[in-house]
């Protein structure tokens, strides 16, 4: 799923989450679609008026569905080495989003890529000293964004 470590199209600048970004999860919120073992998530990440924008890309023919994910503009600072975002994560319509906090954590070594690994729960405040998330997910980023969030005037203020 994730592409060549070594292609240059591939590479990720600290706090640029710019990318098609796809990997696996454990917790989304629409299992049934994922059958026993863990769901994949594929985003498109794109910068919006307030940060960063995540719009889902669905099915075999990789259509641009609804923007999922909003994040800040990230806090180099504050993660060990990793840049952290902080936002929502909504994938599923009339279902509670969920509160996310977003590492992006560069490789630790040649044969490694950038990892987005995105941690959340529902209940209005994300909550790291949690033994568990309800919604874990691991990405890599695999190409370039073709989706675009959709623009509304309520997704210019979010």
């Amino acid at each position: 799923m994730a592409g060549d470590a070594s292609d240059s199209a591939l590479t990720v600048s600290p706090g640029d989450l710019t990318g098609r970004w796809e990997g696996r999860t454990v917790g989304l919120a629409r299992a049934k679609d994922c059958g026993e073992g863990p769901c994949t998530l594929a985003l498109d990440l794109v910068r919006c008026a307030t940060g960063w924008c995540g719009v889902e890309v669905t099915g075999g023919d990789r259509k641009c569905g609804a923007t999922a994910l909003r994040l800040d503009d990230g806090d180099a600072g504050s993660g060990g080495g990793a840049t952290v975002f902080r936002g929502k994560l909504e994938l599923a319509k009339g279902t509670e989003p969920y509160v996310v906090e977003a590492y992006l954590i560069p490789p630790t070594d040649a044969d490694d890529k950038t990892e987005l690994q995105i941690a959340g729960d529902t209940g209005g405040e994300f909550r790291v000293f949690r033994r568990s998330f309800p919604f874990t997910a691991t990405l890599a980023r695999t190409g370039e964004a073709k989706c675009r969030p959709e623009s509304t005037v309520s997704s210019l203020i979010d």
